[in-house]
């Protein structure tokens, strides 16, 4: 098949264009990167926004893991902890990925009679990282991004990121207050456009936690509508205080993507990602969203002292596995099946 870059399989990512473009309405656009846990996010702008800025989507890195592996930092820091992707990206460069966002544009731009002109801006509009470990906040990786585009992060991470001495513009997904009554109190992250609105939802663990992407838009019979984006890449308890706060708020956004992996991860024996069973909850709780991507799934290589130490390992599971434990506790008629999404290194799927 032909690929653009490194490994982005072109004429798939050409089709699912084409049916954004036929579609009545633009819908966003997901890109594996790494075929783990590295994504490009192509949010449709608004009509205004296409006209002012020539783009038809806003296009966002998400956690970017392209360029060798990660650990703790120092010379020594490989020793201790040492993790690798089981695969080369499909993207491996910065230039990979706006040559990924000029397709897109290219072909959008193609299918409406039109020509796309770059601009003198990065091509690429935000950088965005939901957790601060090394392998959601990859420091190599960063460095090759343009120091232009805007980086919106956690404020665990704000001081790794600054320390790059890199980027011209940073600001902060807040988390959301067990007490809230709307996800609209939030401070916008300036980084991202009013219809983009991130959200973090702390759980017991830094670990564990429910990251959410609001994108509000004008439906075709022109009424104003949130849909969300959820990414709990080690899945959260579900009983903790700001997850249930955001469920009860308002104005309740529709569920569209939960991404999610089904692997368990252990470390001296204690699960610290909850997989397929804890998504399949998860995805319940958040009204079961209209697709759940894997996500955070692949089978990482792990080594160095501290690992062994703490044995961490992982075990693979299904969505299978998991409707069969929830089908021998549960009581009552049958449930709803999740469409499950296993998105490839380099493929592209419209949500």
């Amino acid at each position: 098949m032909e690929s653009v870059s490194s490994g982005i399989e072109l004429a798939q990512l050409q089709d699912a264009i084409k049916v954004a473009v036929d579609a009545k309405e633009l819908r966003p656009i997901i890109i594996s990167l790494n075929g783990d846990n590295t994504w490009l996010w192509s949010f449709p702008r608004p009509s205004k926004e296409r006209e002012e800025t020539g783009k038809a989507f806003f296009h966002i890195v998400f956690e970017p893991w392209l360029n060798g592996p990660t650990g703790l930092p120092g010379p020594v820091g490989p020793w201790l902890v040492y993790l690798n992707l089981a695969a080369p990206p499909a993207a491996a460069t910065a230039e990979d990925i706006d040559d990924i966002v000029r397709r897109i544009e290219t072909t959008w731009a193609a299918c409406n009679g039109r020509t796309f002109k770059q601009s003198e801006s990065p091509i690429v509009d935000a950088i965005l990282l939901g957790f601060h470990y090394s392998d959601h906040l990859h420091e190599p990786t960063l460095r090759l991004f343009d120091k232009r585009i805007p980086v919106v992060l956690t404020p665990q991470g704000q001081n790794t990121v600054q320390a790059l001495n890199h980027f011209e513009h940073i600001s902060l997904v807040h988390d959301m207050a067990p007490n809230a009554s709307t996800w609209r109190s939030l401070q916008h992250s300036d980084g991202l456009p009013e219809w983009l609105s991130p959200i973090r939802l702390p759980g017991h663990h830094e670990l564990n936690y429910l990251f959410a992407l609001i994108w509000t838009r004008t439906s075709p019979d022109g009424q104003e509508e949130h849909q969300a984006i959820y990414q709990s890449p080690h899945g959260l308890r579900l009983d903790q205080k700001p997850l249930q706060a955001f469920l009860q708020s308002s104005p309740q956004p529709q569920p569209l993507a939960l991404f999610h992996g089904l692997k368990e991860s252990r470390a001296m024996g204690m699960v610290n990602t909850y997989g397929a069973d804890g998504g399949l909850r998860l995805w319940r709780m958040l009204g079961e969203p209209k697709h759940w991507i894997v996500s955070h799934n692949l089978p990482l290589e792990y080594a160095g002292v501290v690992m062994r130490m703490l044995w961490v390992h992982d075990t693979p599971r299904t969505i299978e596995w998991a409707l069969g434990r929830e089908g021998s506790e549960a009581k009552g008629g049958a449930k709803t099946v999740p469409r499950v999404l296993h998105i490839g290194s380099g493929q592209a799927s419209l949500l």
